[in-house]
């Protein structure tokens, strides 16, 4: 019995060991062997494209990448993964930060108001993206929700523009 245990004991703590700190992770992101996301999200911090890319954040997981407009001219990206706090990236990097993810797809939130041709083009370079630019944010929501399986999308967004609507009245 104690021949049993300890080797019970034995086989836990090799196990165990085995394990690096990236493994126990919970951001599929950041493990070794990560899993490929199917959609990164882009788009421009502005209330309704934020609203809607926040609110697919929350029901599919898949990561964010916020672009920010300076007074100058330039651009700030904000990096989100499922989960974690905004990341600052750098405008140079967008690639880096885009291959670091290797989506399956990138939505584009908005039209060139909310998020340049530049960074379209160098995405469009190596990926697959679509661009949801409908002046009817309810029909954005409703797109957004049937790529990315989220049933319930399109009627939280409904819901929290109404109550901004009504605040802002």
């Amino acid at each position: 019995m104690k021949k049993q245990f300890l080797f019970v004991l034995v086989a836990a703590v090799a196990i165990m060991a085995s394990f690096n700190a990236e493994a126990l992770t919970f951001n599929p992101f950041k493990r070794a062997g990560r899993v490929r996301a199917n959609t990164l999200i882009l788009s421009g911090n502005y209330v309704y494209s934020r609203l809607l890319a926040d609110l697919a954040q929350y029901y599919s997981k898949q990561p964010v990448l916020l672009l920010s407009p300076d007074v100058d001219g330039a651009y700030q990206l904000f990096y989100l993964p499922s989960g974690n706090t905004a990341t600052p990236v750098n405008a140079d990097d967008f690639m880096t930060i885009v291959e670091y993810v290797n989506p399956k797809r990138i939505v584009v939130l908005g039209g060139d108001d909310f998020v340049p041709h530049k960074f379209i083009d160098l995405a469009r370079s190596k990926y697959s993206v679509m661009i949801l630019d409908s002046d009817d944010w309810n029909r954005n929501a409703v797109t957004l929700g049937d790529l990315l399986k989220a049933d319930k999308l399109a009627l939280s967004f409904n819901q929290y523009k109404a109550n901004l609507e009504a605040v802002n009245k």
